[in-house]
């Protein structure tokens, strides 16, 4: 089973079937066997948005300096699903939409390699990366997300928790969206992870 593959293109001024996607993870690279600990995914789709928030048990300990960033302790996962048992939810949320992350090359390298390790086959992921966008064409002080989101004014929930940066990554992708627009940018062009 292979991610559906939506338009090349998306349209600044009416994006839609889009999955605005964040995790937390025990470590910085699933290379190395870091998992993720936390997902969270906002679906916007035909006018209407579907959430989809759980932590997981990664099913390790959780190392210390991992702790002092996101505040998930082991304690918190004892009773959370491993990765393995949500992946086909995982997988069908996503479905055919284009995922949108800040720095979605941490984000999508962690969810492919755990989806594989369930027995998915990824294939290309479609997505756009906020940060990739703001760096391309905007010049904000900095781009890390809750500096774009302060600089938007957007008050940002609790940073380095999934859903907190799943909704300030979409306030951004609005801000972002709306002001390419204005720059004369009507479309982006997909990107495609290599799962």
């Amino acid at each position: 089973m292979n991610f559906q593959t939506p338009p090349r293109t998306l349209n600044v001024l009416q994006p839609d079937n889009l999955v605005f996607l964040d995790i937390e993870t025990t470590g910085l690279r699933s290379s190395l066997g870091a998992k993720i600990c936390e997902i969270a995914m906002v679906k916007v789709s035909g006018g209407f948005e579907e959430t989809f928030e759980t932590l997981v048990n990664p099913l390790m300990p959780m190392p210390e300096e991992c702790f002092k960033v996101h505040a998930i302790s082991d304690c918190m996962l004892k009773t959370a699903p491993a990765f393995k048992d949500i992946s086909n939810d995982i997988f069908n949320f996503i479905g055919s939409s284009t995922v949108i992350c800040h720095n979605a090359s941490f984000d999508l390298s962690f969810v492919s390699a755990e989806l594989k390790g369930a027995g998915f086959e990824c294939g290309n992921i479609p997505y756009l990366d906020t940060l990739k966008i703001a760096r391309q064409y905007f010049s904000f002080e900095s781009n890390a997300l809750g500096a774009i989101a302060n600089a938007i004014g957007h008050e940002a929930g609790i940073a380095h928790r999934a859903m907190a940066d799943v909704l300030t990554t979409k306030a951004v992708s609005k801000y972002l969206f709306t002001n390419l627009y204005r720059k004369g940018v009507d479309s982006l062009e997909i990107n495609y992870f290599q799962g």
